[in-house]
């Protein structure tokens, strides 16, 4: 599927079929992890491939008893290195750009396992403590998010979204576009305008330099 559909398609999966999951369509997930943006490219993420039935059972325990979660066969646990962050980039690195880094490399991830015919959600409520002590994680590993995959066996409903109208703005915070439609192509029509008028400049600037 192109990407448009991908993201429009996906939803978030909270009953699995008793199927394994291939582990290449795992490794397919967790490089698309891998590729996505970071700050400075630091790459401050590590990922931890839970597979083991009593270590699933940790989890569900400690993201607030959600034992949903036990019946995904795989779990990966997002986790950031804020020391590499913060090092390069200071308090905001470590406070923020770990968070913003796991967040891109959970939404890949989500796109991938949909894109291979997958189930997946994002769990981000759980006790940190508990998840360190399930994975016996060090000090310099931070718990960012857990995602459970498999094959799903539930179509989810799309939830309802807000439109863009309510959302976007134009130029300045609050100043809302109040017919995006109306703007989209009014701006296009703009765009092309602007085209027309680089490329008959660029026409006369070849033509004046070719004589």
């Amino acid at each position: 599927m192109d990407t448009i559909e991908c993201i429009e398609s996906r939803r978030s999966c909270r009953l699995y079929l008793d199927i394994p999951v291939e582990f290449e369509k795992v490794g397919t997930i967790l490089n698309a992890g891998r590729l996505s943006p970071s700050a400075g490219n630091l790459q401050g993420w590590r990922f931890v491939i839970v597979t083991e039935e009593d270590l699933r059972k940790q989890l569900a325990e400690a993201c607030m008893k959600q034992y949903w979660m036990e019946k995904a066969p795989i779990h990966i646990v997002i986790c950031s290195v804020p020391e590499s962050d913060k090092r390069m980039y200071g308090k905001r690195g470590e406070e923020l750009y770990t968070i913003q880094n796991c967040a891109a490399a959970a939404m890949s991830m989500l796109l991938a396992a949909h894109d291979q015919g997958l189930g997946a959600c994002w769990v981000g409520a759980f006790e940190e403590g508990m998840v360190r002590k399930a994975l016996q994680m060090s000090e310099s590993g931070k718990p960012m998010a857990v995602l459970t995959i498999g094959y799903s066996d539930e179509t989810p409903v799309r939830t309802p979204k807000y439109a863009l109208d309510n959302v976007t703005f134009i130029e300045r915070w609050g100043n809302r576009i109040q017919d995006f439609a109306a703007y989209v192509g009014y701006y296009s029509q703009h765009v092309s305008k602007t085209m027309a008028l680089g490329r008959e400049m660029i026409g006369k600037f070849l033509e004046k330099w070719s004589k």
